[in-house]
């Protein structure tokens, strides 16, 4: 066993493997946001949601609930979508103006990125994927 704990493990307040609880403890705690969008684990996660996003529809909509209803369990709201439908739009116009971000963006991680992928659009809806993270639904243990 390694005297070693992972930071995200610490920052979300996750049991230890070494003993057992009954239940996990209500947790919000503000570093949670910090270590889901910042962790490498978390963001080649993202990146690789957005990859299964993007192979999910044809469309930009399709895409995004994809994403959502994969982390929250849920289908977005209207205005929900709204918004992720406009961070998707502005990512990707950044993204596409500045390929050098995509390629730092997308580099983030162990697991090989599909190179078939426009990485802009890739970049993007990683982005997304990981505020979606960030949603209550996904991170919180009430």
């Amino acid at each position: 066993m390694s005297s070693l704990t992972s930071i995200p493990q610490i920052r979300l307040e996750i049991c230890y493997r070494s003993y057992c609880v009954v239940r996990r403890q209500k947790t919000a705690s503000p570093l949670q946001a910090l270590v889901l969008m910042n962790d490498p684990q978390f963001v080649e996660a993202a990146r690789i949601l957005a990859e299964k996003m993007i192979k999910s529809s044809k469309n930009v909509i399709g895409r995004l609930e994809y994403g959502f209803q994969a982390l929250t369990s849920r289908k977005p709201r209207p205005a929900e979508l709204l918004e992720i439908t406009r961070l998707f739009e502005q990512e990707w116009t950044h993204f596409k103006q500045n390929p050098e971000k995509s390629t730092q963006l997308l580099s983030v991680g162990e697991y090989a990125r599909d190179s078939n992928l426009d990485a802009a659009e890739v970049a993007a809806y990683t982005i997304v994927a990981s505020m979606l993270m960030n949603f209550d639904e996904f991170a919180v243990k009430r």
